[in-house]
């Protein structure tokens, strides 16, 4: 069985901050998670990370791998499907079988892509419907495509796809954009082959083999060649709630020090109970996280 003082799950911004700090103070961290990068590397245009003009969230993520590498912090592509609490730690059980023992531990989880929860919707994924900008925009060469979301997410998925379709309809059920920034708002605006059609809800996915079309509460048929749900994510708190950590609203309450009520276990990034959830919040998250455990680790040494 491993053993190591501190475990990092979850493979995003939240997560390899934490584990850079953590090699930094010389602690004994491993990172484990199944997506690289996680939810933020599937951003395809990040323009508010400081130092960094313009940057992919592919690009950005590596850039954080590639610091952890080179600091010799081992990284694992497997799944946390169990958690408990022993006398010396926590154990995980990963999916490809494997036992850990982690005397502190980072959930870093992130969150799950929300679904609109209508019929035929599962049954049309990858055949038109879509969860990913940044993995399927090419597709829509020449295309009609629709985006259904107001926040920044949805924003800049029918930005990326108006490079490709010759038009996007950005499909949101609210009277105007209350999520997003300005300027992602002002960029759409300017994009000729966006049409916002605001106070519109998708409520029928129609199409046999593929999608052809959707309806809206409205009562009007949309011609679409593929359709891009951005609205948002459910925090993935499974392995949390088996440890009985406080959630609020599906999220995980953390303190000041990103600790959560089970002494030991930590969370950073959007899993957590925090009202702005961007990249560079989710690493502030991490370091802070990492450094309590720290201090934690070594009182405990000393008590020794």
């Amino acid at each position: 069985m491993e053993k190591h003082d501190f475990v990092v799950i979850g493979q995003g911004p939240g997560g390899y901050s934490a584990a850079i700090y953590a090699a930094r103070y010389k602690m004994d961290v491993m990172v484990i998670g199944e997506i690289p990068g996680g939810i933020a590397g599937t951003s395809h245009d990040i323009r508010n990370y400081p130092g960094f003009k313009q940057i992919s969230g592919m690009e950005l993520m590596m850039k954080m791998i590639d610091q952890a590498k080179a600091l010799e912090v081992p990284i694992k592509q497997d799944i946390v499907v169990d958690i408990s609490k022993e006398k010396d730690g926590f154990l995980l059980k990963t999916k490809k079988g494997e036992e850990i023992l982690a005397k502190k531990v980072l959930i870093s989880t992130g969150t799950a892509r929300k679904e609109l929860g209508i019929p035929r919707e599962k049954e049309l994924t990858g055949k038109g419907i879509s969860y990913c900008a940044t993995c399927d925009a090419g597709f829509y060469q020449d295309k009609v495509a629709g985006v259904i979301g107001g926040g920044d997410a949805a924003l800049t998925a029918a930005l990326l796809i108006s490079k490709f379709a010759k038009k996007v309809y950005l499909i949101y059920r609210k009277g105007e954009f209350t999520k997003a920034e300005v300027s992602w708002v002002d960029e759409v605006e300017k994009t000729d082959n966006i049409e916002v059609m605001f106070n519109e809800e998708v409520e029928e996915l129609i199409g046999e083999e593929k999608l052809e079309k959707v309806k809206l509460k409205s009562g009007k048929e949309v011609e679409l060649d593929g359709l891009f749900i951005e609205i948002g994510g459910t925090p993935n708190t499974k392995l949390a709630q088996e440890l009985e950590v406080e959630l609020e609203n599906g999220s995980i309450i953390v303190d000041k020090n990103q600790e959560t009520n089970v002494h030991g276990i930590f969370a950073a990034g959007d899993v957590t109970d925090r009202p702005f959830k961007q990249i560079i919040s989710a690493a502030g998250d991490g370091a802070t996280a990492c450094y309590e455990a720290f201090k934690q680790l070594r009182a405990e040494k000393v008590k020794k």
